[in-house]
């Protein structure tokens, strides 16, 4: 019994560094989204008459600086206001690059909250 609790305890340690290491690489990744996101914003411009709601989920692989893929991704079928302004998300993010200190994989969302929380700063 004793040794039973003893390996459930160790395996319990591993289960939680895992868990710790996953955590903080999701924050390391929210964090370079966040970065491209800020530095997208600077080349941003959006159509006029902009919904009162709008979410863009974007994929960005960031390689070497540059954009190296590029996904656009809509959570709801797109308005014409979101089809116009995609290719538009897309532009400023290749426009502002060169993200020098982030690489890999992103994710992040484009929100008019967001958005204008963003262009305030």
């Amino acid at each position: 019994m004793h040794s039973l609790t003893k390996t459930f305890l160790y395996y319990g340690l591993i289960a939680s560094v895992a868990l710790a290491i996953n955590v903080k690489s999701v924050l390391a990744a929210e964090d370079s989204g966040d970065i491209v996101f800020d530095q997208m914003l600077k080349c941003l411009k959006l159509p006029a008459d902009a919904p009162s709601a709008y979410n863009f989920l974007i994929v960005a692989v960031i390689k070497d600086g540059s954009a190296d893929f590029l996904s656009i991704n809509f959570r709801t079928p797109p308005s014409e206001w979101e089809k116009t302004a995609a290719p538009l998300i897309a532009d400023a993010i290749t426009e502002c690059e060169p993200y020098s200190s982030v690489s890999g994989k992103m994710e992040f969302a484009v929100t008019r909250e967001l958005v204008e929380a963003g262009s305030k700063n």
